[in-house]
């Protein structure tokens, strides 16, 4: 699985400038947000740490399988 993480930024003089650090070379996808986000990105601060630390988990292998998850779901019907 290919690592993914999210980092906030800013656009200053048509550069996007990260508050966090990516290692050299890293490819990255820009989505702009805007002040009312309606796809439901409008994160706080501590909601990106949990998006960033969950996707850490994932890269390391720190998941449930899906018939797992799905089997806990069930059953709580």
């Amino acid at each position: 699985m290919k690592a993914m993480r999210v980092v906030k930024g800013k656009v200053v003089g048509n550069t996007v400038v990260l508050e966090g650090v990516l290692p050299e070379g890293s490819s990255v996808e820009v989505r702009e947000v805007g002040e009312e986000d309606e796809d439901g990105w409008d994160l706080t601060d501590e909601e990106w740490a949990e998006m960033d630390e969950s996707l850490g988990e994932a890269e390391r292998g720190e998941v449930f399988p899906a018939d797992v998850v799905l089997a806990e779901l069930r059953a709580l019907k």
